[in-house]
């Protein structure tokens, strides 16, 4: 299929120009400002350098989202973060200019706003019920089956707390719960450890770059990785740094996914935004390779790096624009890997490649030994999906054999059926949903088309399962008119791949909503017994009765909050990251405005049955 001249999705998953994805501990103080900014044309300046990304249509957040960040982040950002390379060549006084243009006046960009400090500084008093990084469990089946909530519960369920990321238009991370207390990173590059029931905060971090990834607790340590490709270990009662290593050197290397634990080793799944970068026709496209890496997780040494495509980029000629080209390049590893500790492997989900020739890994389930990195099997569904951004623009750098842009950029899930068989779940954007067979090197049980597909289509980010179903959301965005999307939620039989029931959105819950709304479920899916978790772009996040698909309750996050930490913020569409539910308790960050792609927002909602003790329940026993 061809693309429109912007997929708004693919900017998404790449965050290639996020404003709040900046080095924090490079950030410049506004005062240091050098010259007079009285004879810069800002708005033509904004209109030659930045309304192309920016403007109607465009791959980057609007300017309504950065409007919300604090003129000073927008400078720290041009001058020292991840759009220098985008602003080389402006003086000090034009990027002046452009932060006072864009952004807004406000306290010195890193003060963090806290809520009133923990007096219970201790960690025993740990919930039942866990939720340790991007699933509850390292198979990535997103189930709850402890969640202190019963189905007549749910409809009962009230806001108990809020909590507001300052000088941010997005929230997307995942929520941890472990150890007695909720650990959430954020796109500007902080780590909160805050209390469950309350929101009170024990302590903060400051990475070099922003976090995407859930934090990954196991033990007393806190796993995570960030845009500059670090992975960081932290004790969670303080919040020490006991490591940090970089796992990829390529300039454009980070990480996406959350990291899973097995044994000694701590598993990273290492992605790339050079795939955007190559939409500049005089970049040499392209040199990354994807990889996921061990490391030892009581130091942080390397154990072992597997890669996603064999061989490193060779030359492979000239692109439009006479500059090299080499290739292949790319097939990233967006989402969380899958441990199998039965069988010794772990499980992967690629992307496309960005400059051919093709490669087997492309679009692909890979199986890694969990000892040693050797590949064991792959299985791709479209070995020939090459793309990179030039694809959207003057196709200097695109392949020739321009593919559809299908990733998976949901986590596998393995699950084990009541007859004993195990299959690795797979789903993938172009709306097709698969079974494989780990005991026959990934050969397919079978197949089953729940959406339409397309490069905003599809399965985006993630989808759960409960041992008997599956639930998957689908986007299938409507490129021309988003609040036409048909997005939907569908449960599927784990044994025949057979669709049960389907509850699409209603398609009138965008009215008036700004800048960019749209029905479509994308959010990763949570299930605890009886109920399915699901949010959509509108802003909603709704509960599902899992054998019926009725809806039980709903809850429009697109509204106005004040956190406990004394910040006024916003909800907004509800992307990226699912609900965790863990110790009675339902947990959802609010708010995505990338690329133009939904309603900005900077909000963490809590909620819970008023009455019942969210802290009352079973630490556990999770090592």
């Amino acid at each position: 299929m061809k693309h429109s001249s912007i997929s708004r999705w693919k900017w998404a998953r790449l965050s290639v120009i996020v404003l709040t994805s900046f080095g924090i501990g490079s950030t410049l103080a506004y005062a240091e400002r050098a010259g007079d900014q009285s004879e810069v044309n800002a708005a033509a300046l904004y209109s030659s350098r930045c309304l192309l990304c920016h403007g109607p249509g465009g791959r980057g957040p609007q300017l309504s989202a950065m409007a919300q960040l604090k003129r000073d982040t927008i400078y720290s950002i041009l001058a020292v973060g991840i759009m220098k390379k985008q602003a080389a060549g402006l003086s000090a006084e034009q990027q002046h200019a452009l932060a006072d243009y864009i952004g807004r006046k406000g306290s010195p960009q890193g003060a963090i706003s806290l809520s009133p400090a923990c007096t219970n500084r201790s960690s025993n008093t740990g919930l039942g019920g866990e939720w340790i990084g991007w699933s509850p469990d390292f198979v990535n089946s997103r189930y709850q089956p402890s969640p202190g909530l019963s189905p007549s519960d749910v409809p009962a369920l009230k806001l108990k707390w809020a909590f507001v990321f300052p000088d941010s238009a997005s929230a997307s991370n995942q929520v941890t719960v472990a150890r007695g207390r909720m650990f959430v990173g954020s796109w500007d590059g902080i780590i909160y450890a805050l209390d469950p029931s309350t929101g009170c905060s024990y302590w903060t971090f400051k990475t070099d770059s922003g976090v995407r990834s859930a934090v990954t607790v196991v033990g007393q340590t806190a796993y995570f990785g960030d845009f500059l490709a670090n992975v960081y270990a932290l004790d969670t009662d303080t919040g020490k740094l006991q490591w940090r290593t970089k796992v990829d050197d390529h300039p454009y290397a980070r990480v996406t996914g959350s990291l899973v634990v097995n044994g000694e080793l701590v598993y990273v799944p290492v992605a790339s935004l050079e795939e955007g970068v190559a939409g500049d026709p005089q970049y040499t496209c392209c040199t990354f390779r994807g990889s996921v890496v061990a490391l030892n997780r009581n130091s942080g040494s390397l154990a072992w790096k597997g890669y996603t495509i064999d061989q490193t980029a060779k030359p492979t000629g000239k692109n439009k624009a006479g500059i090299a080209t080499l290739g292949p390049a790319g097939v990233s590893i967006w989402s969380t890997p899958t441990v199998d500790a039965k069988r010794g492997a772990l499980y992967v989900a690629t992307g496309n490649n960005y400059s051919g020739p093709d490669v087997p890994a492309t679009d692909a389930i890979i199986a890694f030994d969990l000892k040693t990195g050797v590949k064991r099997w792959v299985r791709s569904q479209r070995p020939s999906d090459q793309w990179n951004a030039s694809c959207l623009g003057d196709k200097s750098n695109c392949p020739d054999s321009e593919g559809p842009d299908f990733d998976f950029g949901a986590s596998p899930i393995l699950v084990q059926l009541s007859n004993g068989r195990s299959l690795v779940l797979a789903g993938q954007k172009s709306g097709m949903f698969y079974a494989l067979d780990p005991d026959k090197n990934g050969e397919l049980v079978w197949e089953s088309r729940l959406g339409q597909g397309g490069s905003l289509g599809g399965i985006e980010w993630g989808f759960a399962a409960d041992g008997t179903r599956a639930y998957v959301a689908i986007s299938d965005w409507d490129i021309g008119d988003p609040s036409k999307a048909n997005g939907s939620l569908t449960a599927v039989d784990l044994t025949t791949g057979k669709e049960l029931w389907r509850r699409p959105n209603p398609t009138d819950t965008c009215a008036g909503r700004q800048p960019v709304c749209s029905s479509a479920d994308a959010a990763a899916v949570t299930v605890i017994p009886g109920v399915v978790l699901a949010g959509s772009l509108d802003g909603y996040l709704r509960a599902y009765d899992a054998p019926t698909g009725k809806i039980l309750w709903q809850y429009d996050t697109n509204q106005d909050v004040t956190g406990v930490n004394g910040v006024a913020g916003h909800g907004g569409s509800v992307n990226g990251a699912g609900a965790t539910v863990s110790g009675g308790l339902v947990f959802q960050t609010t708010g995505y405005a990338a690329y133009g792609l939904g309603i900005p927002g900077n909000a963490l909602l809590v909620f819970g049955v008023p009455g019942k003790d969210g802290s009352a329940v079973t630490p556990s026993t999770r090592n």
